[in-house]
């Protein structure tokens, strides 16, 4: 243990301090990326959950001036509506993205029979050749509109504050409808959903437009696992290799016989030598 005492230095302390806060930093990252992985899963089993429900009309999970707990109760429900579009209120999402294409969201109002109305995301269409956003027109006559209830304020601060307004207006539900489906068909949703969820093919109509219905939620784990996994190997690699250092630094003190000499303060700098061993002519 004597032969290590040059170890106590304040360089080799300052570097025995960064390795340890570097060795924790991974350590907690690692952990983080782990927690990530648990919150994924969690949302997974939320999603799973609430589609494996039987769909049920969004005017029953919500209605007008409903707070945050009843929006969050339709998030992700498989929901049902029936009235009429109001085309000429259509907002349009800017920012969104789907498949690789960049493009926006048509968000348009139905009016239900009771009289309140539900912001239905009709589907996703594509930047023209001229940078505009092309807007076919919504279905007229009665509708009924199949699909995913949403909470609005975890789209992203672009798409809330495009719908605020629409949501703010009297009698307008405060959770929206992602159409998968519609009847009469739209631009856009194929017009039949089965009982387990699967939607139809797009309609020509669609694709023509370039009206595509919204992807789901993404249920994959993420590469979070992967990414602890390697922070915690990383970790190992810095504690094991800077303790392989010392222990080399210890032995070559030890063999030249210089624990201890003034003037060896710290680790050796890259390009310099070790000490000259002790009785060396000098010249």
């Amino acid at each position: 243990m004597a032969r290590a005492r040059f170890l106590l230095r304040p360089r080799w302390l300052l570097s025995h301090l960064l390795v340890v806060a570097l060795v924790v930093l991974m350590v907690n990252l690692g952990f983080w990326q782990l927690r990530r992985l648990d919150e994924r899963r969690a949302f997974n089993d939320l999603v799973e959950g609430r589609m494996d429900e039987p769909v049920v009309a969004i005017d029953e999970l919500v209605g007008p001036g409903d707070g945050d707990a009843a929006v969050d109760a339709a998030r992700f429900r498989r929901v049902s509506a029936t009235g009429t579009y109001d085309d000429d209120a259509t907002v349009v999402v800017r920012n969104r993205s789907q498949d690789g294409r960049a493009g926006a969201w048509l968000v348009t109002p139905l009016t239900l029979a009771g009289g309140d109305r539900v912001a239905v995301v009709r589907g996703f269409v594509g930047f023209a050749d001229d940078g505009s956003i092309p807007q076919p027109p919504a279905p007229t006559g009665p509708v009924t509109v199949q699909g995913l209830g949403l909470d609005p304020g975890r789209l992203g601060s672009t798409a809330a504050r495009d719908v605020d307004a629409l949501l703010a207006e009297d009698g307008v539900l405060p959770a929206l409808v992602q159409a998968e489906a519609s009847t009469p068909p739209d631009a856009g949703p194929g017009p039949d959903i089965d009982d387990d969820g699967a939607v139809t093919e797009p309609s020509a109509a669609a694709e023509e437009a370039g009206l595509a219905t919204v992807a789901r939620p993404e249920l994959g784990e993420g590469p979070h696992l992967g990414y602890a996994v390697q922070w915690f190997i990383f970790s190992t690699i810095a504690a094991g290799g800077y303790a392989l250092i010392l222990r080399r630094q210890i032995v070559a003190r030890a063999r030249e016989g210089e624990d201890g000499e003034p003037g060896d303060g710290g680790p050796p700098r890259p390009g310099t030598r070790g000490p000259v061993a002790r009785g060396a002519l000098t010249r």
